[in-house]
């Protein structure tokens, strides 16, 4: 039954799994984070020596518009929304317009006592590698040979996130040390042999693990080996943010999902 609030994991929606599903609370949950401090040297207090976002957990509960006494029906609905939920992927819901979770692992709630025909079931979902809601839609800038390798972007969200980068050689020759910075975070390269017209791509899974590959049309090659300093990841705040790549002569497209406390 189609009612006000809505999800969907990978863009199937809940209540389309039965039209006897009726959903009655979504929870898209808060990061939980882990706080480390050190006692001052004299009189009281305390200073933070490290803070760590673990994961989060978001919640979906429904009940099952069904006469108690057809249990066999009633189980049948609970195990399609099982199946719908242990599907995993990108989690939406509607009092999150334009922002999306990518889920690693799924609670499945006890079914009790069908016979409870008010009972109402609770799926939780958890995010690990990226224990935010972030944009669906990328933020993008640009930078063409004639910028000489700089730019910016302005990074939405309430909290840090990771850039992501094309690089295309447009020197004319071959491109083996490379520096890009965005805000205050930066990667360096060397021995990266980039031949005319090959791009550096500077990505991320779905579950935010870094990758670095160097592709030639559709064949690409890793170059994660090639980094030689700078940050563990392209780290950036929200609000505006300098761009420079040095080495050549490139084009260029940096990008970035915001995210959300």
């Amino acid at each position: 039954m189609i009612l006000t609030r809505r999800a969907a994991l990978g863009g199937t929606q809940l209540d389309s799994q039965d039209a006897s599903i009726v959903i009655s609370g979504t929870d898209p949950g808060t990061p939980k984070e882990t706080v480390n401090a050190v006692s001052l040297m004299g009189g009281s207090g305390q200073r933070i020596s490290g803070r760590h976002y673990e994961m989060i957990e978001a919640s979906v509960s429904y009940a099952i518009n069904k006469p108690k006494k057809q249990l066999a029906a009633r189980r049948e609905v609970f195990d399609k929304a099982n199946a719908w939920a242990l599907a995993k992927g990108w989690l939406t819901m509607n009092c999150m317009d334009g922002k999306r979770l990518w889920v690693e692992n799924v609670g499945i709630p006890s079914s009790g006592d069908l016979f409870n025909w008010t009972e109402e079931y609770t799926i939780t979902f958890r995010a690990y590698g990226v224990p935010f809601w972030q944009d669906a839609t990328a933020t993008t800038a640009t930078i063409a040979a004639a910028d000489e390798g700089s730019g910016s972007i302005t990074v939405p969200g309430t909290t840090e996130t990771v850039c992501n980068a094309e690089i295309t050689n447009a020197s004319g020759d071959t491109i083996d040390t490379m520096g890009v910075t965005i805000g205050s975070s930066s990667f360096s390269f060397s021995g990266l042999g980039l031949a005319n017209g090959e791009k550096l791509v500077i990505g991320h899974q779905n579950d935010g693990v870094l990758f670095i590959r160097i592709y030639n049309g559709n064949l690409y090659r890793d170059a994660y080996g090639k980094r030689t300093g700078g940050n563990d990841d392209l780290y950036v705040n929200p609000g505006s943010n300098d761009i420079t790549i040095t080495g050549g002569s490139v084009t260029a497209t940096v990008s970035c999902y915001g995210r959300y406390l």
